[in-house]
Order: C-alpha cells, then structure tokens, then sequence
C-alpha cells in the first residue's frame, strides 16, 4: 500500500511538471491592490425553466478602474443547440460557445442587451470589481438583471452568474488589448493604417433570422434571395461591418451568391457582403428563412403599364358613353 501511494504521488509530480504553467501562476483570487489595472469578465446564462422559450448568456468584458466596456458578447435564442452554457469555464472558452447555442433573435436580443446595460452601468462595474466581497455585489447585480430581462420578455427566468477578476496581461494574451511594444510604435496618423488594410477574400461567419411564417425555406433559395442574418463574431470585418449598419441604421440583409448541400446532411449558404467581403451560412434543417424577394425591374414596368392601360381605358369608354347620351337626347 505505501508503493502504491508513492507511485501515485511520484505520477502526479510528473504530471505537474509536464503540464504548461498558467499564464499568471502567481495571481491570487482576489483582485489585486488598487493601484494595478484591473478587469473583469461578468458571465452569464439565462432561462425559462418551465416552457423553455428563451435561452440565453452573456460575456461581458471590462475595465474594472473607469468601467470602460471591452467586449460584449451576448446571444438569446429560442431554438437551443448542444448543452446549457456552464458560467464556471473561463471566459475565453464561453466566448467560442455563446454564439454555438442557435440562431440568434435580433429584435428580443437587441432589447435585452439594452436592459443589462441599464443595469450593469459603468459605475456598477467598477464596484463589482473592486468590491471586498464580490460574491454579495454579484446576488445583487443579478437578482437586478433578472427581474429586468423578466420585465422585458414577461417569462419567469432561472439565471447564472460568475465573475472572473482578469490582469492586463490576460487582456493581452487574448489579443483584447495591444501589447506594450505595439503600443509604442503606434503610427501617427492612425487613420492611413486603416486605409492600408484590406479585407479581401474575407469569409464572416453569419447566422440567419428565422422566419416560420412567411420565410423561404433552405431548400429554396436562389441566388438573388436576399436574406436577412446576424453577423457573429465581434472583431476585424464583421465588426466594422456591424457599426457600419447600426450607423446608418440599416438590417444585415445581403443577397445569395451561391447555395450548396454537403454529404453531411449541412447546407452553405454564401451572402455577398460586398466586393471583399463574403458571409457563410451554414444549417443542418430545412428552416424558413427570413428573405426579401427582389422584384426584378422588367415585371415591375410591365404591371406599371397594365395599370395606365386600364386607366386610360376607362376614360375612353367613359367618353365614348357620354357622346352616346348626348347624341341620344340632343340630335
């Protein structure tokens, strides 16, 4: 029984040696001293546990000393794919699985979103982040958040939250914030890089708007449809892209460039953003799709002539009645 105990202990000591250190091996799990800058990531999943209409979380990313945002991820949905979404991971891993649980509702996302800003303010984080007992200022904030999404979609909803204390160095390893010698060699006229970059041949990840009543199923679309979609992803093209349309306040709706279904049962669908730009769908069922028909322009100007026909028609006849009358009574 000893052997065995030393071996195990001797395997362990083998695999503590062969396992990477952590990025910050030494950062305790409270935030550190005031003076350092902090962040933090707020995580979040939320449902209706009875009727199950709504599912949906959140990433939340943010300067824990201006309460400043850095990234937002949040998703709703009411067509869930794959397991429920576990707030304990690290945030980097719920990132990648937010946008995997179904296709994105514009119109109650955009409400939601709203409604936990209102909540979550500037001064709300910087609280959390520095607050002694961050676990005590979290059952607040969240009890806060809930019984607003409640108020704004009218379910009952069960909801999960975390809070993960996060270094500038973390920021950095995941590419959210700029490193120190990048930083430095910043250019003087930031406006120049941006003209020099080029999006071409970029491929963005979208997700469609499902329509069940009048949308136009999968298996129909043509190119020419023009499909109304949710870009994922909140960096590079898709980003600019997304504060492009919300400026100008405008719907993610772009036409087909091509449809294609695959061995394994999964339909592609690639949208033409714009020259560089190209947007792929890709969907396992015959959904219905949220589409706006294009009228082509030859259909229209012949229904624009059928109508002056029949105008100009009636006037005709009515002449031709009213000479007929006036030769009758008159001569």
């Amino acid at each position: 029984m000893p052997n065995s105990q030393e071996s195990n202990t001797q395997e362990k000591d083998a695999q503590n040696f062969l396992t990477p250190p952590e990025e910050n091996p030494g950062s305790p799990a409270t935030p550190p001293n005031e003076t350092a800058q902090l962040y933090g990531a707020l995580k979040c999943y939320f449902y209706t546990p009875k009727r199950g209409d709504i599912w949906g979380a959140f990433c939340f990313l943010f300067n824990g000393t201006t309460g400043e945002t850095m990234e937002n991820v949040f998703w709703v949905t009411r067509m869930l794919v794959g397991p429920p979404i576990d707030v304990n991971m690290g945030w980097r891993e719920l990132n990648k699985a937010i946008p995997s649980m179904g296709v994105y509702e514009k119109a109650m996302g955009d409400k939601l979103i709203n409604s936990m800003l209102e909540i979550f303010s500037p001064s709300a984080r910087i609280e959390l982040s520095q607050s002694a007992d961050a676990s005590a200022r979290l059952g607040s904030l969240s009890t806060g958040i809930r019984n607003s999404f409640e108020r704004t979609t009218h379910y009952f909803l069960e909801l999960k939250m975390a809070f993960e204390h996060l270094s500038r160095q973390d920021m950095i390893n995941a590419g959210v914030l700029p490193k120190e010698g990048e930083e430095a060699k910043a250019p003087d006229n930031p406006a120049a890089e941006k003209h020099e970059k080029s999006f071409a041949g970029t491929l963005i990840t979208c997700l469609p708007v499902i329509d069940p009543v009048r949308g136009t199923p999968v298996s129909e679309l043509t190119p020419g449809d023009v499909l109304e979609v949710k870009i994922q992803g909140g960096i590079g093209a898709g980003e600019l892209i997304q504060q492009y349309l919300n400026s100008t306040n405008q719907d993610a709706a772009f036409p087909v460039l091509t449809v294609e279904k695959k061995d394994d049962d999964k339909t592609y669908v690639v949208l033409e953003i714009n020259e560089e730009v190209k947007g792929l769908i890709t969907v396992s069922k015959d959904l219905r799709l949220r589409t706006l028909q294009r009228v082509p322009l030859q259909k229209k100007t012949i229904a624009i002539n059928v109508d002056n026909l029949i105008f100009f028609g009636t006037l005709i006849a009515a002449a031709i009645v009213i000479l007929f009358v006036i030769r009758f009574l008159f001569f």
